[in-house]
C-alpha cells in the first residue's frame, strides 16, 4: 500500500477517478460509459505496444491518466468513433512522436489538440471540483518540483490581460494548470526552464483568447510550450517504436 501511494502516477489517478465519480450524477450514464471507454482503450493499445512491440510487462497507469484526461475533456455527445480515434492516436503519439527517446508532447493533449483543429467540442467535465484540484495539484506539483511551471503561466496569463484591465481568475482552467500544465515527462526541469516553460503557455493562452476563437486556448497553448521546449526540426519529431 505505501508503494502504492509512493508512484504520484496512482495519486493522479485517484484525483481524477474522484473528479469523475462527481461529476457523474450530473452527467448521467452516457457520460460515465465515455470516460470508461476512453479508459479501456488508452490502456489496451498501450499494454498491446508494450507487450508485442516493446516486450515490456508495464502497469498502464499513465494510459489510465490520458484516458481520464482525454475522454474527460471531450465533449461525450460525440460519436463514439470521435473518442476511439483520439483515444488511439493518443497513446500512439506517446509511443511513436519522439527526440532522443524522450517524449514530446502530452499524449491526452496531443490528440485534444487536433480534436480542437478539427472543431470537435471540449467541454472539460473533468474539472469538477476545483477545490480538490488545487490541494493535490500544489502538492503534486511541489512533489514534481513544479511549482515555477504553474507560476510562470500565472504571472503572465493574469498580468497581460491585467494590462487590459480584465481580471482573468474567472478564465483560467485550474485542471489544466495543475493537472496538465506541469507533466512530468513533457514539462522539463529546472525553477528557471520551468517558468519559461510556463511562461510561454500562458503568453499564447491570452493571445489565443484575445485573437483566435475557436480553438481550445489551453490545450493550443500547452501543444506550443511542449514544441518549444523541444527545440528540434519539425521533420526530426518522428522517433518510431523504439
Amino acid at each position: 500500500m505505501i508503494a502504492f501511494f509512493k508512484d504520484k502516477k496512482n495519486l493522479v489517478i485517484l484525483l481524477l477517478g474522484a473528479l469523475f465519480i462527481i461529476k457523474i450524477p450530473g452527467e448521467g450514464l452516457r457520460f460515465a460509459f465515455w470516460v470508461l471507454a476512453g479508459i479501456f482503450l488508452c490502456c489496451a493499445l498501450d499494454f498491446l505496444i508494450n507487450r508485442f512491440f516493446l516486450k515490456k510487462r508495464v502497469f498502464p497507469n499513465s494510459a489510465i491518466i490520458s484516458g481520464f484526461i482525454l475522454s474527460g475533456i471531450l465533449d461525450y455527445w460525440q460519436p463514439w468513433f470521435i473518442l476511439v480515434t483520439f483515444s488511439l492516436s493518443a497513446i500512439i503519439s506517446k509511443h511513436v512522436i519522439k527526440f532522443n527517446h524522450r517524449h514530446i508532447f502530452n499524449p491526452a493533449n496531443f490528440s485534444l489538440f487536433f480534436a480542437t483543429l478539427f472543431r470537435i467540442p471540449l467541454t472539460w467535465n473533468i474539472e469538477s471540483h476545483i477545490f480538490l484540484i488545487v490541494v493535490f495539484g500544489v502538492y503534486l506539483a511541489y512533489s514534481y518540483k513544479k511549482i515555477s511551471h504553474i507560476l510562470g503561466f500565472l504571472v503572465f496569463f493574469i498580468g497581460l490581460f491585467a494590462v487590459f484591465k480584465t481580471n482573468a481568475a474567472g478564465l483560467i482552467s485550474w485542471f489544466f494548470v495543475f493537472i496538465m500544465l506541469p507533466e512530468p515527462k513533457t514539462s522539463g526541469y529546472g525553477v528557471f526552464r520551468g517558468f519559461i516553460f510556463g511562461s510561454i503557455a500562458g503568453t499564447t493562452c491570452f493571445l489565443m483568447l484575445r485573437f483566435m476563437f475557436g480553438l481550445d486556448p489551453f490545450v493550443s497553448s500547452l501543444f506550443i510550450a511542449n514544441l518549444s521546449r523541444s527545440r528540434i526540426p519539425l521533420t526530426k519529431l518522428w522517433g518510431g517504436v523504439n
